[in-house]
């Protein structure tokens, strides 16, 4: 027997499917990389009671959905030669290379990246990579911290320390000694997007998990989160170095 259902979380609906098993004790949420979503519960379970299931569970469904379309799209080719674009702050940049000076540099010219190499150095593709991820590193840290600072000070806690990393599958996690771990490519979204990751994270110097405690602060600090949330799902798969 099976049947199907949607919720809304909020921007986003989610749908489900509803698989009823009589060998099921508990019920179970699966998210396919497909991004489809099954439920399976024990059989006599009601249609209202897999709903509450499914909106209680609702943000940790759209990480998952959020993750399957990250990986989806992060191989997708980038070339590390003139014209190629790249994202920063949520604008797009076009790949400048040029030969000068006596060590690589990045800088930001009008709407392009140059990329200046020394005159002996091939500029082959691991080499520019390189380069332009410790540009990107280095502002993300920058930015990061500024967005720590503001809204540490409206939780009125200590800035933590921040760990800026190449990840596939998280925006950002808090360890056990309360580091920040945010994603290099964040750099890459909107400051409104960053701000959205940094708070979320510091929520969670508060609430180690998910609970209605940890959205109600974050819901506190920032309004309209969830806003923010969906947009960064919708438009994370962009962000690729």
């Amino acid at each position: 027997m099976t049947g199907t259902g949607a919720i809304q979380f909020g921007t986003t609906t989610i749908r489900y499917t509803i698989s009823f098993s009589p060998r099921r004790k508990k019920a179970a949420i699966a998210v396919y990389p497909d991004t489809n979503v099954a439920v399976t519960v024990p059989t006599g379970t009601t249609h209202d009671s897999v709903r509450d299931l499914v909106q209680k569970k609702a943000s940790w469904i759209l990480e998952q959905i959020g993750v399957f379309e990250h990986l989806a799209m992060f191989d997708a080719s980038k070339k590390y030669v003139g014209g190629e674009t790249f994202l920063y702050l949520g604008r797009q940049y076009r790949l400048k290379i040029t030969a000068g000076g006596k060590k690589p540099s990045v800088k930001l010219v009008g709407g392009y990246f140059e990329v200046t190499v020394p005159e002996d150095v091939h500029p082959e593709t691991d080499l520019i990579r390189c380069i332009l991820c410790t540009w990107y590193k280095e502002h993300a840290m920058q930015k990061v911290r500024e967005a720590v600072r503001t809204y540490a000070q409206r939780l009125h806690l200590d800035s933590p320390k921040v760990a800026i990393r190449h990840q596939l599958k998280r925006w950002g996690s808090c360890t056990k000694d309360g580091t920040l771990n945010i994603n290099l490519l964040i750099i890459m979204a909107p400051m409104t997007l960053i701000e959205y990751v940094v708070a979320h994270e510091l929520c969670h110097l508060r609430y180690k998990d998910h609970s209605s405690e940890f959205w109600d602060l974050l819901r506190l600090v920032m309004p309209d989160y969830e806003i923010r949330k969906e947009r960064l799902r919708k438009e994370g798969w962009r962000y690729v170095l």
